[in-house]
């Protein structure tokens, strides 16, 4: 099954590396792509070149013993250069970040020649257990001294960056940024493992379990988080919007109660022209009839408002105050108020509809801004409990109207 799990995972990223190849090539000036880009292809190479079965099979190819080993642990370090190399590229400018990347490629360069030397002129044969049989002989030790030390710098780049900049970033980016810490955390475990591992050699006191599963497992996990993690940005939009469309539809079906004795009371907000629907909206796009219904509610607070009875929104502003409540809580506990005062005491609806213009709208695509249509609905919502628990609060008063 983890062999299975792995030359997917690895597919995966080679496909996703096909896909964006094109942009990081019409595009050389954003650096940070085309790192992601070598990321991702030699991030699913190694996936699959360390499988359990694929190592040893690659080294009968070659003709050397762990050859197979040192191509997956190489294409393991390259891919995690590249993460690097894409995370200081994010996080600064190209030409503050050049050198940095500079002085790490200069190190992987030199982990790679240490981990081939060593190997190559070691006496060894082709073991799943290879750590645990080789942690005295002192070539292996040299090759796993440069293979963790190059690993180590990696997890510490990973963890700083992305926790660092994730304070910093928004939506999809900063979910990513935390995958990428939680793949940096478990890389951790996978080099405490591989240490423990050294140690035992020496003190007599090796791990129990299957090296190859174990170092697989945990490689696996963290270069799945990793990589999930750093193309976010790419699918995360678009895989949200399932979600974003159920949450506008309940957000739309809160909303109807308040809008309905609003658009009854003030009809002329109600957007029903056939220039308030221009554009490649359907009516049906629950979208748009949640930006329609926001911008009802909004335009009907508005001519409302002068109708309001000051003293009593003071007076349940200063009570919901002294409940604690603040922020938008607080003031949608006024704003409900001003509506029900506002639909109450305003007796001439005829002549009052009849001097009232309605506000100008402003055009905005609303798939533009999805971030403020959800936060400004959200809101309305509280808007929308506070207006009905008020309403049963007051069960003598006439029922809100303007007629």
């Amino acid at each position: 099954m983890a062999t299975v799990v792995m030359v997917l995972a690895g597919l995966l990223g080679l496909c996703t590396c096909a896909l964006k190849a094109r942009d990081a090539i019409r595009h050389p000036e954003r650096p940070a792509l085309r790192a992601l880009c070598i990321m991702l292809g030699v991030f699913g190479l190694a996936f699959i070149v360390t499988a359990p079965p694929i190592t040893p099979w690659l080294s009968g190819v070659i003709g050397i013993p762990n050859s197979g080993r040192l191509v997956g642990n190489t294409l393991t370090l390259i891919s995690a250069a590249a993460l690097q190399a894409m995370m200081l590229y994010l996080a600064e400018r190209p030409e503050d970040a050049r050198p940095r990347v500079r002085v790490r490629l200069i190190a992987l360069a030199l982990a790679v020649t240490g981990m081939a030397v060593t190997l190559l002129g070691s006496d060894t044969v082709e073991r799943n257990d290879f750590l645990t049989a080789y942690a005295d002989y002192p070539p292996i030790i040299g090759y796993q001294f440069c293979y963790l030390a190059f690993l180590s710098l990696a997890i510490t780049d990973l963890l700083t960056l992305s926790i660092r900049y994730s304070r910093y970033a928004q939506g999809a980016l900063r979910y990513g940024l935390r995958l990428v810490a939680a793949g940096a955390v478990a890389s951790v475990a996978y080099f405490a493992y591989k240490l423990a591992l050294l140690i035992g050699g020496w003190t007599g006191h090796r791990p129990g379990g299957d090296e190859s599963m174990i170092s697989a497992a945990l490689a696996g996990t963290a270069g799945i988080l990793v990589a999930v993690g750093a193309t976010m940005p790419l699918w995360g939009r678009h895989a949200a919007v399932p979600w974003i469309r159920l949450r506008q539809y309940v957000s739309y079906r809160r909303l109807t109660p308040l809008w309905s004795v609003l658009n009854a009371a003030v009809p002329e907000v109600s957007l029903v022209s056939g220039q308030a629907m221009a554009g490649r909206y359907g009516r049906g796009e629950i979208g748009i009839r949640l930006y329609r219904r926001v911008i009802e509610i909004r335009d009907a607070q508005l001519i409302l408002r002068a109708h309001s009875d000051p003293a009593e929104v003071q007076r349940v502003e200063a009570e919901a105050a002294g409940r604690g409540l603040a922020g938008d809580r607080l003031r949608a506990e006024v704003d409900a108020v001003e509506l029900i005062t506002a639909l109450r005491v305003a007796g001439e609806s005829a002549d009052r509809r009849g001097a009232t213009a309605v506000p100008e709208r402003e055009e905005t695509d609303p798939a533009d801004g999805d971030a403020s249509l959800s936060s400004e609905s959200r809101y309305l919502e509280k808007v929308a409990v506070a207006f009905r628990r008020q309403q049963a609060e007051r069960p003598s008063a006439p029922e809100p109207s303007l007629s």
